[in-house]
């Protein structure tokens, strides 16, 4: 009897843990309610910063300035550029998590098959 009472502790224990754990990774995810590539254009602070082609969370780091990957479908080349969230938040373009994603991107607009 010991023994049941001491595995179901133990598990309690164990799912206790895990469900904090999961609750503060999703805490720092919050997704705008907009069309995905509207709130990607349109990135306000207050929520997660998702990249257009992989839809991932993009977690700045805005102390030393956000590293974003960026294009526009008026001239769908990769960019390149170092933000603020101020500056982030005003910069209207499709905004990726690397490299590669934004040049994948592109190379989708542009009509080249990978």
């Amino acid at each position: 009897m010991k023994t049941k009472k001491l595995i179901t502790t133990i598990m309690v224990l164990l799912f206790a843990i895990n469900s904090y754990s999961q609750q503060t990774i999703d805490d720092r995810i919050l997704r705008d309610l907009q069309p995905k590539d509207f709130a990607n254009v349109y990135w306000e602070s207050p929520y997660t910063l998702f990249d257009l082609l992989t839809d991932e969370p993009i977690f700045p780091a805005f102390e030393t300035g956000r590293k974003i990957y960026y294009s526009s479908n008026e001239d769908p080349r990769v960019f390149y550029g170092e933000f603020t969230i101020s500056n982030l938040q005003n910069h209207l373009f499709y905004k990726f998590k690397s490299k590669e994603n934004c040049q994948n991107w592109c190379d989708r607009k542009n009509g080249i098959v990978k």
